[in-house]
């Protein structure tokens, strides 16, 4: 039962749940009150939970009084068009579109090899493929900080969903790039660095580095301390 009337946001565990990470950004970071409910990925205790506010029985899932929403790409547009005053999809909106689309469906290697594990420090061997999606990041980065950077210190100058939906690369790339030979350039490395330093972030971190349960698919590669 929802005591408190705030909408509630379900989400996964902190420490590898890329997708609940986005959705609760686009809450948190921007100002929005809402109540946390956090369950247990792929935990039997869970089920009875997410059957009450998504149909796929995913997270994250979104809901308030009125609506309800899962998909983390669909939640964020939902509170883009509720919240219009906090201006999610930035000052350059056409842009901001495309980004979030493409980080939304692209980048499948880069997401497979490389998962988010906030807690982690490990080395992989990146594929081709995975070095390729690096690559089209960095292409981001470099184009839109050079073309924006008069505006601000995030991706398109002022906070956006753009960052939103790059932000759970920031924790792969400090889990991953120094023990990897992935070597990101500097202003890619600045961005990644503002991303990292945002006070959302910063409680993000410290919350699922308190976590203990271990979803063994998102252990990859080797832990750097027995290399």
């Amino acid at each position: 039962m929802n005591l408190s009337n705030k909408p509630q946001l379900v989400i996964g565990n902190k420490n590898y749940s890329t997708w609940s990470l986005r959705a609760w950004l686009a809450l948190h970071a921007f100002g929005i009150e809402f109540e946390e409910i956090q369950i247990e990925l792929f935990s039997d205790s869970a089920k009875p939970i997410l059957q009450q506010y998504s149909p796929t029985g995913k997270v994250p899932a979104y809901k308030d009084a009125n609506s309800m929403v899962w998909d983390s790409l669909a939640i964020a547009g939902f509170l883009a068009n509720k919240f219009k005053d906090k201006n999610m999809w930035g000052n350059h909106p056409d842009i901001c579109h495309s980004l979030v689309a493409e980080m939304h469906s692209g980048f499948l290697a880069l997401r497979n090899e490389m998962p988010m594990n906030i807690r982690a420090k490990r080395q992989i061997m990146p594929s081709q493929a995975c070095l390729n999606d690096i690559n089209r990041v960095e292409q981001i980065f470099n184009k839109y900080r050079k073309e924006f950077v008069n505006e601000g210190d995030y991706l398109l100058g002022s906070l956006s969903l753009a960052d939103v939906f790059f932000a759970p690369l920031a924790f792969r790339f400090k889990t991953y790039n120094h023990y990897s030979d992935i070597q990101l350039n500097q202003i890619s490395q600045t961005y990644i660095n503002t991303l990292l330093t945002h006070p959302s972030m910063q409680l993000w971190q410290q919350q699922a580095l308190t976590e203990t349960s271990v979803i063994k698919h998102d252990e990859t590669g080797m832990d750097v301390q027995n290399v």
